[in-house]
């Protein structure tokens, strides 16, 4: 269903993808802040 989807869109512009990627991110560090989801970090990496 993915591909059907990136199909049916055509070429994205980078900063388009950039923009959806950074929205990701911070939805994603949100919720983690919030403890609705917990985010694994390697050992001695921390998110500040």
């Amino acid at each position: 269903m993915l591909i059907e989807d990136m199909e049916y869109m055509g070429p994205v512009r980078r900063t388009d993808v950039k923009e959806a990627q950074e929205k990701i991110i911070n939805i994603i560090r949100h919720l983690g802040q919030t403890g609705e989801i917990i985010i694994p970090y390697p050992k001695g990496e921390t998110t500040e």
